[in-house]
């Protein structure tokens, strides 16, 4: 069985979508939880980090023009570096607002991955394990909900995109999906106005529950139900609401990645353990240095008043912020001025919760075409995220099947990133 990223988003647009969520009855609210129920809505050294930021860029973004520039080479293409707050450290002009931070956060230029096809790096690069049909394994944020999550939150936040899940880890920590932060919005308010038929689905649930104690779906319909109920009383929803407070969307600026990374600060200042932003568009094999352009002005000044508002709060100390796609791109630029996929070097940026910044971690050769030196593989990168949630790279979780399997792929622990 392929393990895709799940397909269910809450909060689409649209007045199917709504009429599909309210459902109009008890029955249809039925239909709506038992779609439900498998998790698709709920989804190192010192003191370990409570929460955890990505911003996923989809696709496989560019290392040379964003933090691995190589400036006046054949392979390097026609955008300059730029100085940061991080002594020696350079990255590209496309991010001028993300240059005065550089001193929080440190970039990983010597990782690689065997994954050059999409689907597949994208389930590598969330879960840190090779994709394999028998054998699916929890995404990073699955993990971090069930490490710092609570029975109320909703502990694994994806903004843009489906999530992946949370395998043998169980469905309690699947993904909570938002596509549209305002429409999700809408919908709990609905629900909150509607409580009488949540609280009568659930009943007419517990009823069937208790007749039946083997039967799975009904557990799992109940345990959406209590969630919904739950949910609706938390900050939660005023979390989503990007209209109260105009002067803060503003620092953010407009688009629907702002949005995201501003409704992602403030589930992160209610406790949420982990929030993942999708950004799409990175594909670039066609006009590279254009489309990379575009894709940094809508991230950088967003990401650089995250940034702002993390550490003034002092929420950075707590908080490791990671940045990377599936791969990086080729340093050949192809008849159609894009780049191809690379995964040969995948950029990483991170930072925060314990995580170094200001540093360089390996480095690639003069034109970009190979890893200098020591080199690192996904598994350690994910025993180094892990390690900083309070997990070892050889703890061990149990599976559906009986064994016990090891938190990481064998990885180990990137010692100059703490």
């Amino acid at each position: 069985m392929t393990v895709p990223p799940y397909d269910c988003r809450f909060g689409r647009s649209g007045s199917s979508s709504r009429r599909e969520f309210i459902g109009g009855s008890v029955g249809g609210f039925f239909a709506f939880a038992l779609a439900h129920s498998s998790g698709r809505l709920f989804a190192g050294e010192g003191s370990r980090a409570r929460k955890m930021l990505v911003i996923w860029a989809d696709g496989g973004p560019s290392q040379f023009e964003t933090f691995d520039p190589k400036p006046d080479t054949e392979t390097g293409g026609p955008l300059g570096a730029i100085e940061t707050a991080a002594r020696g450290l350079r990255i590209s002009e496309t991010l001028p607002g993300m240059a005065r931070h550089m001193d929080k956060l440190s970039v990983v230029r010597n990782l690689r991955s065997p994954e050059g096809e999409h689907q597949r790096a994208r389930y590598f690069l969330h879960t840190g394990f090779p994709l394999v049909d028998s054998f699916p394994r929890p995404a990073l944020g699955a993990v971090a909900a069930q490490q710092g999550g609570d029975e109320v939150l909703p502990g694994y936040v994806s903004l843009g995109a489906p999530g992946f899940g949370p395998a043998y880890l169980g469905s309690q920590w699947g993904p909570f999906a938002i596509e549209d932060p305002g429409e999700t919005r809408r919908l709990l308010r609905v629900l909150e106005s509607r409580r009488d038929r949540i609280s009568l689905a659930r009943s007419f649930s517990e009823r069937f529950r208790q007749a039946h104690p083997d039967a799975d779906p009904a557990l799992a319909r109940l345990a959406v139900l209590e969630r919904i109920e739950k949910l609706v009383d938390t900050p939660f929803e005023r979390a989503l609401d990007l209209e109260r407070d105009r002067e803060e969307r503003a620092r953010y600026g407009r688009g629907t990645l702002a949005d995201r990374l501003l409704v992602a600060r403030r589930l992160l200042e209610l406790g949420t353990p982990f929030v993942e932003v999708h950004q799409g568009g990175w594909d670039t094999h066609q006009d590279n240095a254009a489309n990379v352009g575009r894709l940094c002005r809508e991230l950088d000044g967003p990401w650089a008043t995250l940034m702002d508002d993390l550490a003034a709060g002092g929420l950075l100390e707590e908080t490791v912020v990671v940045w990377l796609g599936e791969f990086g791109r080729t340093p050949a630029i192809n008849g159609a001025n894009g780049r191809d996929h690379f995964p040969q070097v995948t950029p990483v940026v991170i930072g925060g919760g314990g995580i170094a910044g200001g540093r360089v971690i390996g480095a690639t050769n003069a034109d970009g075409t190979a890893i200098e030196g020591e080199s690192f593989e996904v598994a350690d990168l994910f025993a180094t995220l892990l390690g900083r949630l309070g997990v070892a790279p050889r703890d061990e979780f149990p599976t559906d099947f009986g064994s016990m399997t090891e938190a990481t792929d064998g990885g180990r622990v990137i010692a100059d990133l703490l």
